[in-house]
């Protein structure tokens, strides 16, 4: 591992166990997310790595009532409505 990729891993594992993930599931994520970027053949994403996601919701995807859904904010997915955090 690299000097910047302990620093994403921890940061992410961090951020996970914040938002109610237990250590090692949140470590087991941060573990996939580093080979993920390091290989760069898997497209998934997580929510929190997306614009749309904010208070622990989705802003794109709504219910059938038009309230924002909570997503698999813990799963590596494919979203048509993803849109990368920090970019234009």
């Amino acid at each position: 591992m690299t000097e910047a990729e302990e620093k994403t891993f921890v940061r992410r594992q961090e951020t996970f166990i914040k938002e109610g993930l237990d250590v090692v599931d949140a470590e087991d994520l941060a573990f996939s997310m580093m080979i993920r970027d390091r290989e760069g053949f898997d497209d998934r994403r997580l929510c929190f790595e997306c614009k749309n996601y904010q208070n622990k919701h989705c802003e794109a995807i709504r219910d059938s009532k038009g309230k924002p859904t909570q997503q698999l904010r813990f799963m590596l997915q494919r979203c048509p409505q993803f849109q990368l955090k920090g970019t234009k």
